[in-house]
Formats: C-alpha cells, sequence, structure tokens
C-alpha cells in the first residue's frame, strides 16, 4: 500500500468509525447486535497471498474475534464494510473542482466531503442511475441517446470499467454544487463473503478468501474497493458482521455424504465444510471438485486438500486446470467424467453443494448434472430438469453462488 494512501485513512478511520456508528463493543452478550449498520470492529491478524507466481491474486485472511462472543457456522458469510482509497477520492475531487473540505450533512451528522466520499459513500463503479443524474444536470445529448432502452447493450458496455471519475472526465462541468455532486452518489455497500473457516477449529477467529481485483481501463489503474481495502492492510481494525445464510448448511446427519463444487474462491466455504466435519467427527463421505487456471499457482489450499484426502477425511478429491493442457478443463468435465459415480453417490442420498461464479460456472455445473442424471439414470432431458428440481426441493441440491 502506498503509504500517503494509508496515512489519510488512518487519519480519518476515528471520525469515520463515528459517523459510521462503528462502535468496538467488545463482550456483547448479545451477538445478533451488530450489523451493517452496527458493525463489530475486528482486527485482521493475518494476510497472505495464495496464489505465488499466479496472475491472479487470491488471499487468506484470518480476523480475530477475541472477546466478541460472536458466533457463526460454516456456510454463513461476513459482510465487510470498507473504506475507498484516499488517491481515489483525490482524484475525483481533483476532476470535479472539490477541495474536500466543503461540508455537508448526513441524516443529523456534519461531515467534511473528503471523510464523507472515503468512509460513506461508493465513488467509482457506475450506474445507470448516476448517469442519468449526472446528465440532468450536464444535459449531454450522446448521454441522452446511450439512456435509451434501444441502447441497452450499448449502456452495458459504455459501463464497463467505467467510474464515476470518468463522466466527469468525459463530460467536465463547470460550477457544480456539493449538494449536487453528493446526490449522485449511493452509500458505500457491504461486501459480502463467504466464509473460509469452522470457529470449532479456528476459535474466536474467521476467515475469508477473497480475489484481489485490479486492471486497466480507459486509461487508469482500477481495483475493487474491498478486496483491495483488506489487500493492502494487515493489523488494521476491520468493521464486518455476520450474515447468516440458512439455505447452504452442512446435514444435520452427520453420517449423509457430501458433494462439493467450488473452483476459485467458491472453495471458501468447503474448507469450512471440512473443517467443521472433521472437528465433530462426521462419518458422511466427502467429495471435492476444484478447479482454477494452474496447479503450480492457483491450487488455493492445496496442501490442506492433499493432507485431508491422506487422512481419509477427503474420500475424493477432483481437480480441473484450465491453463496446464491445451484444451481447457473445468470443473463440469470433471464431474461428466465421474458420472457413474457421482449418480451413485446421489442415489445414495448425497447432498450436492455448489459455490462461485454464477453467470457462467453454476450454470455449467447445473447443465452437467442434468447430463448425468439423462447418462446414468436413463432419463429424458425434461426427466432429468425434473429431477434436479426435487433435488433442490428436497434440499439436497444447494447453492452459495454470486
Amino acid at each position: 500500500m502506498k503509504k500517503d494512501c494509508k496515512f489519510r485513512l488512518d487519519s480519518v478511520m476515528e471520525n469515520a468509525y463515528k459517523y459510521l456508528k462503528y462502535l468496538p463493543m467488545i463482550n456483547s452478550s448479545e451477538e445478533n447486535s451488530y450489523n451493517k449498520n452496527n458493525p463489530y470492529l475486528s482486527h485482521l491478524l493475518v494476510n497472505r497471498l495464495l496464489t505465488e507466481g499466479s496472475d491472479k491474486e487470491t488471499r487468506h485472511f484470518e480476523i480475530s474475534l477475541r472477546d466478541s462472543g460472536l458466533m457463526y457456522e460454516p456456510g454463513d458469510s461476513l459482510g465487510v464494510l470498507p473504506f475507498n482509497c484516499s488517491e481515489v477520492v483525490d482524484d475525483l475531487m481533483g476532476t470535479t473542482g472539490f477541495t474536500g473540505s466543503e461540508e455537508i450533512k448526513i441524516a443529523e451528522e456534519t461531515i467534511c466531503l473528503k471523510d464523507a466520499l472515503i468512509s460513506r459513500f461508493a465513488c467509482t463503479v457506475l450506474s445507470k442511475i448516476q448517469i442519468k443524474k449526472f446528465n440532468e444536470l450536464a444535459q449531454v445529448s450522446a448521454l441522452d441517446d446511450l439512456l435509451k432502452i434501444e441502447n441497452k447493450e450499448a449502456l452495458i458496455e459504455y459501463m464497463w470499467g467505467r467510474e464515476l471519475i470518468d463522466l466527469f472526465k468525459e463530460y467536465p462541468q463547470g460550477e457544480l454544487s456539493v449538494e449536487d455532486f453528493v446526490g449522485l452518489l449511493r452509500p458505500m455497500p457491504p461486501r459480502l463473503y463467504s466464509i473460509a473457516s469452522s470457529l470449532s477449529t479456528h476459535h474466536e477467529e474467521v476467515h475469508l478468501t477473497v480475489a484481489v481485483v485490479r486492471y486497466d481501463t480507459h486509461g487508469r489503474k482500477r481495483k475493487g474497493v474491498c478486496s483491495s481495502y483488506l489487500a493492502e492492510r494487515v493489523g488494521d481494525s476491520i468493521p464486518c458482521y455476520f450474515h447468516p445464510n440458512k439455505n447452504f448448511k452442512l446435514p444435520e446427519e452427520s453420517d449423509k455424504p457430501i458433494i462439493m463444487v467450488g473452483p476459485g474462491t467458491g472453495i471458501a466455504p468447503f474448507r469450512a465444510f471440512i473443517e467443521e466435519r472433521k472437528a465433530i467427527g462426521a462419518t458422511g463421505k466427502n467429495w471435492l471438485f476444484f478447479g482454477d487456471r494452474s496447479y503450480k499457482t492457483d491450487y488455493l489450499y492445496g496442501n490442506e486438500w492433499e493432507s485431508y484426502q491422506k487422512d481419509g477425511l477427503l474420500n475424493r478429491l477432483d481437480l480441473a486446470w484450465s491453463r496446464d493442457q491445451d484444451k481447457k478443463v473445468y470443473v463440469q468435465h470433471k464431474m461428466l467424467e465421474k458420472g457413474a459415480e457421482l449418480w451413485n453417490w446421489l442415489d445414495n442420498g448425497a447432498l450436492f453443494y455448489v459455490c462461485g461464479d454464477a453467470s457462467r460456472m453454476a450454470k455449467d455445473v447445473d447443465h452437467a448434472l442434468r447430463t448425468i442424471a439423462q447418462e446414468q439414470g436413463s432419463m429424458s432431458e425434461e426427466d432429468s430438469a425434473t429431477w434436479v428440481k426435487s433435488l433442490q426441493k428436497e434440499k439436497r441440491y444447494l447453492k452459495d453462488v454470486y
């Protein structure tokens, strides 16, 4: 992290916590009292790169819950409330002509603009609503055309990789009141991350597996607000809260077999699942499908999986690498290769879990599952679709996708 960015964040932390009601309520007996409006101030203990040598940056974080009394279960998520980097805020203010010392009112609080931009508002990802509000002030005909219903695809393409600052750079505004500027902004949303640990194994800690977003586009370096916020610090206080996920839990019967499909950072909840099953002495069999780019650089928690397999806790481990051979291999391909055995597990009551990308991976896994039903269960396409729905209805096909 660059020193000036961290210095600025440190200097506004105290005020930001006050404005956001970030109260470090230690020894609270009300474990559900923390939420996105009243987060717990945790302590970031470990920040470790998992993908040395890869062109992807995936990190492992360990966060202290010491003396908080907070509880979570495998399958839950951690909500993190990040801060914008002051460099990003300085660039935005420099482009819009504000000094940062301007005072604004939020609810009943008076706060200077710079501190508000760091701690209260999202000022990076561009939305259609922001473009519409901006153009109510700017009156740009090109943006009017872009906002028309028939230009939906062009609007999506325009927004990709652009931030609010890009609007001001492309269409400079003269005199703009601070009220009009703030009116373009939306509150900083929390980011939810699947928890990668079990409290039974890591007492008073919560672990995360995070893909850090960094890229260049439209002549500027960009980075994910929350992923880079975590990646660029250690030893700092992290405002967070737990988000229960009742629809992504281990079976109550510990002898039930489970099948887990989690490529990339989708592996996170399954690390928690295996740790929990080991801790409680579960007798049910465990099968993991994991995939990423390369075995050498992207095998997240590889040593742990190999150890679990050697100890007999992980009964099956199937790995898919998309860059280690000419033909790309993904987790759905491994599922199809092992179709007969996978069908046998499901036929014997196994629960099927999927975590990760919703736009492509989850759909491909779903299609592979239907194909297996057709090939191994002699089902028609229609019957396989009905069978998959029945698994979902019975809560044996569970998804945590995003």
